[in-house]
């Protein structure tokens, strides 16, 4: 119940801030999914059950690592996943992820500061026992609610 209601919020929440429902990158057989929203997108019982700070200066993004089976069926997998953001002024903050299981997924979820009309990336690294390190950076515009 609790991963339906995660995920409910989350679609809800990108259809409200216009952003693509499914982000996704394929690397080594495996894909990194991922969304940054402001933290104001949730709601108050989602963000205290995932230790989010709601605030209209501040982002979240949620990760998470799967990989297809056989029958191309996608199952989330063990990472080690760690994040930094950077803005166009060069400033970078390490995104203190936390990882949450539920059920049969896992999710790697931080918050960070943000501020108004900004353009920042985000450096993803994934680290799964016996693969190669995986390093993915995307852009994203964020706004202060």
């Amino acid at each position: 119940m609790k991963k339906l209601l995660f995920s409910i919020a989350i679609v809800c929440a990108a259809l409200q801030s216009f952003v693509h429902a499914e982000q996704k990158v394929e690397f080594n057989g495996y894909e990194l999914h991922y969304i940054v929203l402001n933290t104001t997108e949730l709601s108050p019982e989602i963000a205290k059950r995932y230790d989010i700070s709601r605030s209209g200066k501040r982002a979240f993004v949620n990760l998470s690592v799967l990989k297809q089976d056989q029958d191309s069926i996608p199952f989330a997998v063990e990472a080690k996943v760690t994040a930094l953001q950077r803005n166009l002024m060069g400033q970078r903050g390490d995104i203190a992820l936390r990882t949450f299981k539920e059920g049969k997924a896992i999710y790697h979820i931080g918050d960070f500061l943000i501020f108004d009309k900004e353009t920042i990336w985000l450096d993803i690294t994934v680290d799964i026992e016996g693969e190669d390190t995986f390093e993915f950076t995307f852009p994203q515009q964020v706004w202060r609610n």
